[in-house]
C-alpha cells in the first residue's frame, strides 16, 4: 500500500478515533519487525529467558484456615 492510499483512508477516520488510530500506530511501530521479500511483515521472535524455578520461594504464604468457612457465609452454606 502507497503512503498517498494510506493518507486518503487517514482522512476518511472520524476525528473522535484520531486518538485510537494514533494508539495503534504506536503500537505498530513499538514491534521488532522484518520485512519479507513478498512485502508482509514478520515479527522477530526474540527468545525470552527461562523462568527459573523456587524464584517466589518463601515470598508467598496461604492462611492455615484458607479451606474454612467464614462465618459471614454461614448462613448461604
Amino acid at each position: 500500500m502507497s503512503y498517498v492510499a494510506l493518507e486518503q483512508k487517514l482522512r476518511q477516520v472520524p476525528e473522535g478515533y484520531f486518538a485510537f488510530v494514533s494508539n495503534f500506530l504506536d503500537f505498530v511501530l513499538s514491534k521488532d519487525f522484518t520485512l519479507k521479500p513478498d512485502g508482509k511483515a514478520e515479527e522477530k521472535n526474540e527468545k525470552k529467558p527461562l523462568r527459573q524455578l523456587g524464584q517466589w520461594k518463601g515470598q508467598v504464604w496461604m492462611a492455615d484456615d484458607f479451606d474454612e468457612t467464614p462465618d459471614c457465609f454461614e448462613e448461604y452454606m
